[in-house]
């Protein structure tokens, strides 16, 4: 869209089919959906692909938010397609070694893969008029969508994807390189800290990426006390809390592992879950730590607040292992500032920041249980400085929230060349 037609496009009131892709297979990132009922709010439409590789094929309605939810069928529509035209046989061997020939150039020499094509496939399926896609894994298959359809497209990176350490060295080479190519293909890209926007801007050679922090809708301080009642822990006890996905290399083993040496009255609770909560049961059994540590499980997004809330620290334990973990500026820190938290972590330059910044928090040495504990318990015996720091966080939220950040991602979309359907 020229900008005669955006400003009649805004003044006018004409609402837009957002096409949102994720994906997110389990719980959909708060960050896009957060994102999605902003633009709702504004009068636009959301439709939101939300995970390919699900249980079972989903069509609902969450918040405004259209979401569809897909089961892979190990298919390839461009095969379908050649099979027809040449004729090849279902079931005959000829077809299952033209099928694995097919693949393997899908993988190797096309601009799509096979479960590329199957998104760009359902992505066909829904009314667009932009396209916006989330973290490097719909890339490729957005470039391609918006392409076809001459629509501008959106890349919204949560992270710097190719630089988890637990990604083979040759996978994170071929995906830096390949994201390096398509993010040129964006006409606009979104990240969610200045850190791994001034790098996205010197690697790839690109126009400084848009800053939307990971923060979390304002809400009233909740003086819940969910987690009390669940594990019946006394009004006296101080409870420290890590909250998000359970998974190594998050310095989550080292945080339970502390709780062997917190103060009588200090205990931890764990909210999330994932595979490795298994491994952390391991830790909490073989140190006889039962009523120190608790599991909560997972939340949705929206009734987290009133979790988080009745904690009386929280902690941030990643450490740099890799680019992605260096550069965080993960959910649960925006979620502690509206919730009026105080928390700890380790050195890390976006987290350091916001210390400096509000005053909110302490950096420490959080590298081994005792390093931790040392911590936690310091900061509850000083009384004065406990107060003062949590005083603090009572007023972070006010700057680190979703109403101010909702307000740039519509400034952002305001600046698209849409190309508008006719009706």
């Amino acid at each position: 869209m020229n900008g005669y037609l955006r400003i009649y496009f805004i003044l006018f009131g004409l609402s837009m089919n957002v096409l949102m892709t994720t994906a997110d297979h389990l719980m959909i990132d708060r960050r896009i959906l957060q994102e999605a009922k902003t633009l709702i709010e504004h009068g636009h439409s959301v439709t939101l692909l939300a995970g390919f590789e699900c249980e079972k094929r989903e069509s609902y309605t969450q918040d405004g938010i259209n979401i569809e939810r897909f089961k892979y069928d190990w298919s390839d529509s461009r095969f379908l397609q050649l099979v027809k035209r040449i004729g090849l046989r279902p079931g005959t061997l000829i077809h299952k070694f033209a099928w694995l020939v097919f693949r393997s150039w899908a993988f190797r020499f096309s601009k799509l893969n096979s479960f590329e094509q199957y998104i760009v496939d359902r992505m066909f399926d829904f009314p667009a008029d932009v396209i916006h896609i989330h973290d490097y894994p719909m890339l490729a298959a957005g470039v391609v969508a918006a392409s076809k359809s001459n629509l501008p497209l959106v890349y919204d990176a949560h992270e710097l994807y190719y630089a988890q350490t637990q990604l083979p060295v040759k996978t994170q080479r071929k995906y830096k390189r390949r994201e390096a190519r398509l993010i040129k293909k964006a006409h606009a890209v979104i990240t969610v800290n200045p850190y791994i926007a001034k790098l996205m801007q010197s690697r790839y050679k690109i126009p400084l990426p848009h800053v939307l922090m990971n923060a979390a809708y304002k809400k009233p301080f909740f003086p819940g006390d969910l987690i009390r009642k669940k594990f019946d822990i006394p009004e006296c006890t101080k409870i420290v809390i890590y909250q998000g996905w359970i998974s190594s290399n998050r310095g989550i083993d080292v945080l339970v592992s502390a709780a062997k040496y917190f103060k009588e009255g200090v205990v931890l609770v764990v909210v999330g879950y994932g595979e490795y909560e298994s491994q952390l049961r391991k830790i909490v059994a073989e140190n006889d730590l039962v009523d120190r540590v608790y599991f909560y499980g997972g939340v949705p997004s929206d009734s987290l607040h009133e979790v988080t809330c009745g904690a009386d620290l929280g902690v941030i334990p990643y450490h740099g292992v890799d680019e992605n973990n260096f550069f965080c500026s993960p959910n649960k820190l925006f979620e502690f500032a509206v919730a009026k938290l105080p928390f700890i972590c380790n050195d890390l330059p976006f987290l350091k920041d916001i210390i400096n910044q509000y005053k909110n928090g302490i950096i420490a040495d959080l590298s081994n249980p005792t390093a931790i504990a040392a911590v936690v318990n310091r900061f509850f015996q000083e009384d004065e400085a406990m107060s003062e720091i949590s005083a603090f966080a009572a007023k972070a939220g006010d700057d680190l929230n979703w109403d101010i950040e909702g307000k740039k991602l519509m400034s952002i979309y305001s600046n698209l060349p849409f190309n508008h359907r006719e009706s």
